[in-house]
């Protein structure tokens, strides 16, 4: 039997004790460390991974009952399985073992076979959980990275039920991060808010096709109604608990308010317009000056850019303007890599036709 893979501590302050259990568990394959009081057993675990612990209740110094509550709390060492060595089988000892967060205990003296399958089943037990918290971990990431590429797709089809506007929603989060973390907001937040950006034209789905889809310039009514989805967008996002669509409503409804408050819905001024509205505002008219769409031709990137800074302390926040022309090489590089993958999915989908074709001919 090799069990040199795991790592065992035990802790008790009668010397023979702590022999008898090293003698019994080095020959079964275990790597053993042992120490006389409570103190040094969490300096060890400190410094040391530690696969379990055999923890005697009454020690000098510090008890094991004491031991054991300090080892809970602790993040490091709280996973730690602890397994109380006893001669007092106490009902009322053994309950404050348990409430500490003991996970068995054992007799004294000690029964050599009792020692070895109570070893084993813990080991054994606590490889079962850590592999089921690791494939709960994996099965959670899935089920979160499905649910971030579903928000990809609906914000797409919200936005107009094409492949351009869907890749709009996909580049306007990558310029939503890049702008974010520049501003200073911390990682895990700008990844929040990335995500959640893909929803910042959610509401368009309570407008008419007939207004998405028009050619030309709205009339004064239909650019009313188009002005709607704002409210649409955080009245679909507004009762949820959930953090990312927390983000998601904040974005959905403050997108189109303008720095100098001249924008919709509530006509919102310099701070009091959330910081990620102010980041997806820029992100947002970034990409959709720059690419075409049914109501409208694509801008050159120099007139884009013109009217960027045009817009700094109008449109657009001052300082996020200057973060982003300070780093425009960046966006642009954001900017190419996805014309560079429109350009490659256009030549792939056109040799993909090319290849049915041919196979349909051959078929006929």
């Amino acid at each position: 039997m090799n069990n040199g893979k795991y790592k065992i501590l035990v802790v008790d302050d009668v010397e023979e004790n702590r022999k008898i259990v090293e003698k019994i568990l080095f020959a079964c394959g275990y790597d053993v460390i042992t120490t006389s009081d409570g103190l040094r057993a969490l300096k060890i675990v400190d410094a040391l991974e530690v696969d379990l612990i055999l923890l005697d209740i009454m020690m000098p110094v510090m008890s094991g009952i004491e031991t054991c509550r300090y080892l809970k709390v602790e993040p490091k060492t709280a996973s730690i399985p602890v397994i109380f060595l006893t001669a007092n089988t106490d009902k009322e000892m053994l309950a404050k073992a348990y409430k500490v967060g003991g996970s068995d205990y054992i007799r004294k003296p000690f029964f050599r076979e009792e020692l070895i399958a109570r070893v084993k089943t813990r080991l054994e037990l606590r490889d079962y959980e850590k592999n089921l918290e690791q494939r709960v971990e994996e099965k959670t990431r899935e089920i979160a990275a499905t649910q971030v590429e579903l928000m990809y797709n609906l914000g797409g089809i919200a936005e107009g039920h094409s492949q351009e506007t869907a890749n709009h929603v996909r580049r306007v989060a990558e310029f939503t991060y890049k702008l974010a973390r520049l501003y200073g907001v911390e990682k895990t937040e700008a990844l929040l808010l990335k995500d959640a950006s893909s929803l910042h034209d959610i509401g368009k789905l309570g407008v008419l096709d007939s207004i998405l889809h028009k050619e030309g310039k709205l009339t004064t009514k239909e650019y009313t109604l188009m002005k709607q989805h704002v409210n649409f967008g955080s009245d679909m996002l507004k009762n949820s608990t959930l953090p990312l669509f927390k983000v998601a409503n904040i974005v959905a409804s403050q997108h189109h308010e303008k720095y100098d408050g001249s924008g919709y819905p509530n006509k919102l001024k310099g701070d009091d317009i959330h910081i990620y509205g102010r980041i997806v505002a820029i992100a947002d008219v970034f990409d959709a000056l720059s690419f075409k769409r049914a109501y409208k031709n694509s801008w050159s990137t120099d007139e884009v850019l013109s009217y960027v800074k045009d817009m700094r302390g109008k449109h657009f926040d001052p300082k996020l303007v200057d973060l982003f022309f300070e780093n425009i090489n960046d966006f642009l590089k954001i900017y190419s890599m996805h014309i560079d993958k429109i350009e490659f999915d256009k030549q792939f989908n056109q040799k993909k036709r090319g290849k049915i074709m041919e196979w349909l001919l051959q078929e006929i």
